[in-house]
């Protein structure tokens, strides 16, 4: 009778949300609150080079967490992994552009193969000045550390521009540490390497142009 009474405690537990599990263990209580921060997302004048999206909701903003999303592109499937805690509004911002379906078709417009190794996308116009609607700031953003792998947060010109355009390092690169860090790559570098190794069509120098091999973010979602 007792362990059928326990039981029960915990099932109630359970189906109204006052409980949690650590390590499989229910224990009783509320969830733990994920941190909170805000954000300034401020609109921009529309123009030939912006997007029209709606504005992400900066009041509440989690401070913590990962987000993964599942890249499908024209060379192959990429997974992207983001942490909260390193840039609260950038990745609080990517995720509601996936929302909006913002980068479906978008192709990536730049990579640079000589002093710094970045494949660049996000512009809806692909010639490197377009973006949403709106700018930001991530102020509290970890920066620097732009090591292989590494998912960073491009911007229009100066810090607190950010839009939609991000970058991800395919070799360890060293550059000025003020683009946020929105997380890493955790699955298929190996389309990034067979992009890069396809070389460039050279436009502002013999490294740094588009990539000769077409890569198409054809959808993002989150999983």
């Amino acid at each position: 009778m007792a362990r059928r009474l326990l039981l029960s405690a915990v099932m109630v537990l359970l189906t109204t949300g006052c409980a949690y599990t650590v390590q499989g263990t229910p224990v009783a209580g509320p969830l733990p609150e994920v941190p909170m921060t805000k954000c300034d997302y401020k609109s921009v004048a529309g123009d030939g080079d912006t997007k029209q999206v709606d504005l992400p909701d900066g009041d509440r903003v989690p401070a913590e967490g990962e987000v993964v999303f599942s890249v499908d592109t024209s060379q192959g499937d990429i997974e992207f992994t983001m942490d909260a805690a390193s840039a609260p509004c950038s990745v609080h911002s990517f995720k509601h552009l996936v929302q909006e379906r913002f980068y479906h078709g978008n192709k990536c417009h730049r990579m640079v193969t000589a002093g710094i190794w970045i494949i660049q996308c996000g512009d809806p116009t692909g010639l490197g000045q377009g973006g949403p609607s709106y700018k930001y700031d991530d102020p509290d953003a970890k920066t620097g550390g732009y090591e292989r792998g590494v998912i960073g947060m491009a911007n229009r010109s100066t810090p607190g521009t950010n839009g939609s355009q991000f970058f991800i390092v395919y070799k360890d690169s060293e550059f000025p540490s003020h683009y946020p860090v929105l997380g890493k790559v955790t699955r298929g570098m190996d389309v990034l390497d067979k992009v890069a190794a396809g070389g460039v069509v050279a436009v502002q120098s013999e490294t740094d142009g588009k990539p000769v091999k077409e890569l198409k973010l054809t959808t993002i979602t989150e999983k």
